[in-house]
């Protein structure tokens, strides 16, 4: 299908969840040439076993939960000292609500020098530009930390809960329901405990915002509104949803 991969990912999951499924199956054998023009898919079906030009492939759409990320000016500095960030890790400003190609080869290509060249120039603090230019600049963290006694929590478990309750397809109970298993998860592993810190913060502005857009969807608020065009950004003092200037006072990248 030649559809954005966001449209082509919510038509899947919604098939799944009607019939139950868990993936569906994709046809690749018309393809001539398979191996020579998608070495590393053939690479991996390979490995799985399957040979894309005899058998089906099952497949089911994967979430890219954070469209953004940490805010930073247009150097890659973020508010928080000695913290840089580039690529799909950070939110500059030079992507909208749905991630594509074009946007990750920008991020990765223009802003990973940026970086490298703000560093050794002996930058040590942000400036405001880029996503920076709308905020204060300051301490920047995530929604308060829930307290609690540590609780043995999987990598797995949190993955589960994102894709079943705020993933490709979302509403207000699921997301609900996301944020109350969220709460009751205290893991003492540091890597785990920043995957439900950041989930925690994505359920939250999820919820938050009552529309759908790029590759938010929400199933109880299908369309678009304008009184959310911005982002919802967490800070130290609370989240907010900062407006995004219009398209034609919009700052470009130096």
């Amino acid at each position: 299908d030649l559809a954005p991969r966001d449209v082509v990912a919510r038509a899947i999951a919604r098939r799944c969840v009607e019939r139950g499924l868990d993936h569906l199956w994709l046809d690749a054998r018309p393809i001539k040439g398979f191996a020579a023009r998608f070495p590393t898919v053939w690479a991996s079906c390979q490995a799985a076993g399957l040979d894309p030009t005899s058998d089906l492939l099952p497949v089911a759409p994967a979430a890219h939960y954070l469209s953004g990320g940490v805010c930073t000016d247009l150097d890659g500095a973020s508010a928080l000292p000695g913290l840089w960030a580039c690529g799909e890790t950070a939110c500059s400003g030079v992507h909208g609500a749905n991630r594509l190609a074009s946007n990750s080869l920008l991020d990765g290509l223009v802003f990973g020098s940026r970086c490298v060249d703000a560093i050794v120039a002996g930058k040590d603090a942000p400036e405001a530009t880029g996503v920076l230019r709308d905020l204060v600049l300051g301490d920047v963290v995530g929604p308060a930390v829930v307290q609690g006694a540590a609780t043995r929590t999987s990598r797995a478990e949190v993955q589960r809960v994102m894709t079943n309750e705020a993933g490709v397809l979302r509403d207000a109970d699921s997301l609900g329901r996301a944020a109350e298993a969220l709460d009751a998860m205290h893991p003492p592993e540091p890597e785990v405990a920043n995957l439900v810190q950041v989930s925690r913060a994505l359920v939250a502005a999820a919820l938050r915002r009552e529309e759908s857009r790029g590759t938010h969807t929400r199933l109880d608020h299908p369309e678009t509104r304008d009184e959310y065009r911005g982002r919802i950004v967490f800070t130290a003092a609370h989240q907010e949803l900062v407006p995004l200037p219009e398209p034609a006072t919009a700052e470009a990248p130096r």
